[in-house]
């Protein structure tokens, strides 16, 4: 007996899991920014994709690369009529908030109401309260959306491709608790539920016993840490105490000698910089097209593909243009849609405007989830500026504090940027509305009277070849009126530790598509 005692406590020892190998519990995602720490959808909205997307559930679901599914939704079907102006949508039965009240058509309805309301911040409130006329709720599982004109657009605007305004929120909670309350304890119906908020540290979720999305969750926790430091992030990551790092470009191949899996979203974003308005519109000096044309020449986007995004970035040469949707709506952009690097060229336009000078303006600098190298960047375009005569003045900030300062127009020609996730054609153009749209006023960064009506034509338009050539038109005018900066797309890098297992970033904005590492 005590000899098989022996040999059993030996097998048991040798194929004993080292401890580094043991199946965690908890998942925990380090990020240089959170952008916004709001767990309301109806404030800041897309930017905070990441978490909220676990918390709550869409109308409309997503598939990994961003195409509106019957699959990951709330609805399990839709439909809609012959004139394209009542979209029909058929919930699925017996889910329900992480309180126990069950999700019905009334909580859709109150959910988008609450999104279009006045009080909201998202990115798409606008253009919904122009385009919907009415919400039915003809019975507890069925929600019919009317909209004033034809559209092709309403099941992309409440799905998890954009932004937070088909996230479905729990009416009768939030009626009874109200808004501050939900803000600080926010119940949803997703797959994980809200478990605490601390600021500038994490924020932290607990599963569900089971979910429709994914099952059995395969962790019990999972946490979003803000670490800004890279140098603390990958430590993290070699210890073992996190499981996903958003790196910078520079490190990725450091990382990949060590045995750690990168994943790499390609051309997941397009980094634009842009002038914040004034009430009225554009400002000068940037209300010069050749000055504008003058900040785009100055750069050498090759240089800050190589040097600030160690190579994982490619130049870009259309304002907003996303080029996800380019083949969809036929866009080709051409050699001499290119900006040269030309700093001689970009002095004269200086001095054909009256500026040979130069001038002063405010360059606000931070990180964003995904832009790890935001500060850096924003310190590369300031010096090539310089050179010809255009002295930026560095505001290092949050990104919240930018955000306000650009959606209240405090710095009417201050320059901001951002990472503008890539995407389709409909998202595209949702992000036209949003900030090269002037009726939009929130975001809107280009005041173009012409590109105001060809944006105003898509949102009522339901033919594809009509749609597209307008697109097309928007882009030209975008680039030769040099409304922004677009300066490179690139390939973001995800850290994972060696034993996380498959995982797929997938292809949504601002949203790391988690569901399949939750999954059992």
């Amino acid at each position: 007996m005590k000899s098989l005692l022996m040999i059993l406590v030996l097998i048991s020892l040798g194929t004993a899991t080292p401890a580094w190998a043991q199946p965690k519990s908890e998942l925990t995602i380090a990020l240089s920014s959170f952008s916004a720490e709001t767990l309301d959808p109806a404030l800041q909205g897309h930017n905070v994709k990441y978490y909220l997307s676990l918390m709550f559930d869409y109308l409309v679901g997503t598939t990994a690369d961003g195409q509106p599914s019957q699959m990951g939704g709330l609805a399990s079907k839709w439909e809609n009529s012959a004139d394209y102006r009542r979209w029909t949508f058929h919930l699925r039965k017996g889910v329900k908030f992480h309180n126990g009240d069950e999700l019905t058509a009334e909580d859709v309805k109150f959910s988008l109401q609450r999104a279009m309301s006045k009080r909201s911040t998202t990115g798409y409130a606008g253009p919904l309260r122009a385009l919907i006329q009415d919400i039915e709720t003809p019975a507890p599982d069925r929600v019919v959306i009317v909209t004033r004109d034809p559209t092709l657009i309403i099941p992309t605007y409440l799905s998890r491709s954009l932004s937070t305004e088909g996230m479905v929120l729990p009416r009768k909670y939030i009626e009874a608790n109200g808004d501050d309350v939900f803000a600080r304890k926010p119940v949803g119906s997703g797959p994980f539920k809200f478990v605490e908020q601390v600021t500038g540290s994490h924020i932290k979720l607990t599963a569900v016993d089971q979910h429709w999305r994914i099952g059995v969750p395969k962790y019990r926790n999972v946490t979003f840490k803000l670490v800004p430091e890279e140098t603390t992030r990958i430590a993290l990551l070699r210890r073992g105490e996190v499981d996903v790092a958003d790196v910078s470009r520079e490190r990725v191949k450091e990382l990949e000698k060590e045995g750690f899996p990168v994943h790499m979203r390609k051309e997941e974003a397009i980094i634009h910089m842009w002038w914040i308005l004034g009430p009225d519109g554009r400002t000068p000096p940037t209300k010069d097209k050749r000055v504008r044309e003058a900040l785009n020449l100055a750069i050498d986007r090759t240089e800050v593909a190589q040097s600030i995004f160690g190579g994982y970035a490619e130049p870009a040469a259309i304002p907003m243009g996303l080029s996800w949707s380019f083949k969809e709506v036929g866009f080709k952009v051409t050699p001499d849609m290119a900006y040269a690097y030309d700093p001689p060229r970009a002095k004269k336009l200086l001095a054909d405007a009256g500026l040979g000078a130069g001038f002063t303006f405010d360059v606000y600098a931070f990180q964003l989830p995904g832009l790890p190298e935001g500060k850096s960047f924003a310190e590369a375009v300031a010096g090539y500026w310089e050179k010809i005569g255009v002295k930026s003045k560095l505001i290092p900030v949050d990104y919240p504090a930018f955000r306000k300062v650009w959606v209240d127009r405090k710095a009417p020609g201050a320059v901001g940027y951002y990472n503008i996730a890539n995407r389709d054609w409909i998202g595209t153009y949702a992000l036209l509305e949003k900030q090269g749209y002037t009726p939009s006023k929130l975001n809107d960064t280009v005041n173009d009277p012409e590109i105001d009506g060809m944006i105003a034509q898509v949102m009522r338009q339901t033919d594809r070849e009509k749609i597209n050539a307008l697109m097309r038109n928007i882009f030209t005018r975008l680039r030769s009126e040099h409304h922004g900066v677009p300066v490179v797309y690139v390939h973001s890098p995800y850290a994972t530790a060696k034993t996380l297992g498959k995982w797929n970033p997938g292809a949504v904005m601002y949203d790391l598509f988690l569901d399949e590492l939750a999954r059992k």
